[in-house]
């Protein structure tokens, strides 16, 4: 998909910036959210390692830096979230809304504080 995606622009020439930032919403993104309800309600630490991997060279391409720039400079500068938080997201959205499956406990109980206290100390 990223070879596809950088035939058809290239670093200097081809489709703007943000045609390709609207491209990575509108299809890749897509693609990947296709069927996260299954299985990205709770990711696990291998599986967001691995959306990160498929996230970063799409990140590259559409932000023209180099290999060396870290991925969450890039996800802040092109204002694209964590590929994982973002199928994690939808796949909760498909489960309430769509679905209508609840879900556990452990993800509705949490409180904002207990989250500012996990992150604090």
């Amino acid at each position: 998909m990223q070879q596809n995606l950088k035939r058809i622009a290239g670093g200097n020439w081809g489709i703007s910036r943000i045609h390709r930032w609207t491209l990575y919403k509108t299809v890749i993104e897509r693609m990947l959210a296709h069927g996260s309800s299954a299985w990205c309600l709770n990711p696990t630490f291998e599986m967001k390692r691995k959306l990160s991997s498929i996230q970063r060279p799409f990140l590259l391409h559409i932000s023209g830096a180099y290999r060396t720039t870290p991925t969450a400079a890039l996800q802040t500068i092109l204002g694209i979230p964590l590929l994982h938080m973002q199928l994690q997201f939808e796949a909760r959205f498909t489960s309430i809304y769509r679905l209508r499956i609840p879900l556990p406990p452990i993800i509705t109980d949490t409180q904002p504080h207990d989250l500012e206290m996990k992150e604090t100390g």
